[in-house]
């Protein structure tokens, strides 16, 4: 067989995944990139099954492109349920989380962190967590942080903290019930992991000047990006905080799992560097004996690539939206819409597009009060690559969407070339509309079919984007006449890609 020629890249989407869950089917043979059969159809398929499926994503799994239409059989989205207007999140309940959250920052500005204080952070999170799973509405209800915290008078750094634990939970919780049916008490042990992760990701900030204006200095920058380990430095020692929950803290920041540049910070190289020179200086501190020793545990999980990247990313674009809505001293709070919107535009180089997906799936729309951020007709940048690793940019027009996806069913327009700027962080900064190369052709591509490789990677806004988003619309209106209706259904049917 050639591999390179017969064989389709299998993503591992929710809706495909849940199909094969729900049928207790794998449907076709699937094979690593040389051909090689990994893991063969099965009509009667376990959850065990479609696990060891899963385990496979991290390297890479395919299937011959003559049989995707046997993948796809069946999937559909009448097992969805609607968005509820519930609200879910337990203001009592949340609002003593962040209050024990203030006096914990407070705290640790003079006196180590403690095994008391650990206790106390873990009853908070575990009266948050079973609320939330007892709400009748858990899976579709509004995740009403924003609204909870918006007049609570909380500081800076508590309020972002508790947006950051609610969101993360809400989404390990959501995603879970979604993927698996493993036993309960170890999903609740992840959860509050993940939790106590998010909860502390920051306390390294308590120890540091941090400055409170816009437009760092890149020394600024450098300066801030400490935190991590110093969050991490912080637990590392305490017998109470489990080994998984100082490993998410340590590398909070080191979301993007794939090659190529990114955002992550500490770079790999530096980070073990420094972790290495820490355990020099303590493994002869029998104070320190537990420090010494999960250093050397995460040394080798770093180098191994053994991090946990799903935890990872959930805490990191949880954080994000946390940041962006929380009022901070050189800016006033986003609304749910906008943070969702630039979290999607700034996220070619921070995220992996599972981490990215997950969020905008399974929290999107109940972070904003159920109202979609992405519409049929809104113009949309995708990104794909080729065998080369070489990233091709296209402008595409929404055609068909399903509540907050962002893998719907696209309209191409042409490719573009993007601009970049890295002023600490590398991001797309715009886009060359004299690039603008127009494909009157208008072919179809429903991104919900997993071997299509494209992945949206910006939303052309006309509030965050004006001038380019007049430049493209007037465009694309000389160039596509508007349609009959006939037309539009002749092109929906158009064969997809």
């Amino acid at each position: 067989m050639d591999a390179a020629r017969d064989l389709q890249k299998f993503d591992f989407t929710e809706e495909v995944i849940q199909h094969f869950r729900e049928n207790r089917i794998i449907p076709v043979d699937f094979y690593n990139k040389h051909g090689q059969i990994l893991i063969h159809k099965k009509d009667m398929a376990s959850g065990d099954d479609i696990s060891r499926l899963q385990k496979f994503e991290k390297q890479g799994i395919y299937f011959l492109t003559a049989e995707i239409g046997k993948i796809h059989a069946g999937s559909n989205k009448k097992g969805s349920l609607d968005p509820s207007f519930d609200k879910l999140i337990n203001p009592t309940l949340t609002l003593d989380m962040s209050k024990g959250a203030t006096d914990l920052l407070s705290d640790i500005k003079k006196f180590p962190l403690n095994g008391d204080h650990v206790k106390e952070i873990n009853k908070s999170i575990n009266a948050v967590l079973d609320d939330f799973k007892t709400s009748p509405n858990m899976e579709t209800g509004l995740v009403n942080i924003i609204e909870v915290m918006k007049n609570a008078g909380m500081p800076v750094d508590s309020e972002v903290l508790t947006k950051r634990t609610v969101i993360a939970m809400a989404l390990k919780v959501r995603a879970a019930k979604v993927f698996t049916k493993v036993d309960m008490e170890q999903k609740k042990t992840e959860q509050m992991n993940l939790m106590m992760a998010s909860y502390l990701a920051d306390i390294g900030y308590t120890q540091m000047k941090i400055p409170t204006h816009a437009n760092l200095k890149p020394e600024e920058l450098e300066y801030i990006k400490n935190h991590p380990i110093i969050s991490y430095l912080m637990i590392a020692n305490l017998s109470e905080i489990e080994d998984p929950v100082k490993a998410v803290v340590l590398n909070h920041h080191r979301p993007h799992r794939g090659e190529g540049m990114n955002n992550n910070y500490p770079q790999t190289k530096p980070l073990v560097q420094k972790l290495q020179g820490y355990r020099e200086k303590y493994k002869d501190d029998y104070r320190k004996n537990l420090l010494a020793t999960d250093i050397q545990k995460q040394v080798k999980s770093i180098l191994t690539n053994a991090i946990s990247y799903e935890d990872i990313g959930i805490l990191s674009i949880a954080g994000e939206f946390a940041s962006l809505t929380t009022p901070q001293p050189w800016r006033e709070p986003m609304d749910g819409l906008k943070a969702m919107k630039l979290i999607l535009n700034n996220s070619f180089f921070a995220y992996n597009e599972k981490t990215l997906k997950d969020f905008f799936d399974h929290v999107g729309l109940s972070l904003c009060d159920n109202q979609p951020f992405v519409k049929v007709d809104d113009y949309v940048i995708v990104a794909s690559q080729d065998s080369n690793r070489k990233v091709f940019f296209e402008i595409c027009i929404i055609k068909e969407s399903h509540k907050n996806s962002i893998r719907p069913m696209l309209e191409r327009i042409g490719t573009i070339r993007p601009k970049f700027a890295n002023n600490g962080k590398i991001r797309i900064s715009g886009f060359e509309m004299g690039s603008l190369s127009v494909d009157r052709r208008r072919a179809i591509f429903n991104l919900e079919r997993n071997a299509d490789p494209r992945r949206i990677i910006y939303l052309v806004d006309p509030e965050i984007d004006p001038e380019f988003f007049d430049s493209l619309d007037r465009k694309v209106r000389e160039t596509y006449p508007s349609r009959t209706s006939s037309d539009s259904d002749s092109a929906s049917k158009t064969p997809v890609s």
